[in-house]
């Protein structure tokens, strides 16, 4: 059974398989061993093009984006532990040997980097139903926004 025959099996009524198809099937194609790096500063650029304003924000941001349930595990000055969960990333991780989440890490970190105005990275560990992300930042790199950034309003 393809993949595809698999996801309809589960997922019959969901309109996901779109977003599966080019995420899983269509983008590692096309990027071959650069998926990792490119969809990492991909996210980060989505993330200055869509800015939230607080981790609320994120949550839902996450939630409405499809990327999963997003849910803050740890926080300090430096670092932010999140697990991204959800019956979609469930389904991502069932269906693909080896499932890029380099696009949700590249957003988180560009989030942080924006709302604490301070040099931020992000990595991404793969668990059996789930991603957890750590995301690190340094207080000794300050970055600034640009003069026009506004964060956007979040429909909740």
């Amino acid at each position: 059974m393809n993949k595809y025959e698999k996801f309809c099996k589960e997922h019959s009524d969901s309109p996901f398989w779109g977003i599966e198809l080019l995420r899983d099937s269509l983008l590692p194609d096309l990027l071959d061993q650069d998926i990792h790096d490119i969809l990492y500063w991909a996210g980060k650029d989505l993330a200055t093009k869509f800015p939230v304003a607080s981790n609320d924000d994120l949550q839902a941001f996450f939630k409405q984006s499809q990327f999963g349930n997003l849910e803050l595990k740890k926080e300090n000055i430096k670092k932010i532990s999140w697990k991204l969960s959800g019956p979609k990333v469930e389904t991502r991780l069932k269906l693909n040997k080896d499932p890029d989440f380099m696009l949700e890490a590249g957003f988180l970190a560009q989030t942080k980097q924006q709302i604490d105005q301070i040099s931020t990275e992000c990595e991404a560990t793969i668990k059996l139903n789930s991603v957890n992300f750590t995301v690190v930042s340094d207080p000794n790199a300050p970055v600034n926004n640009p003069s026009d950034f506004k964060t956007i309003n979040i429909a909740k």
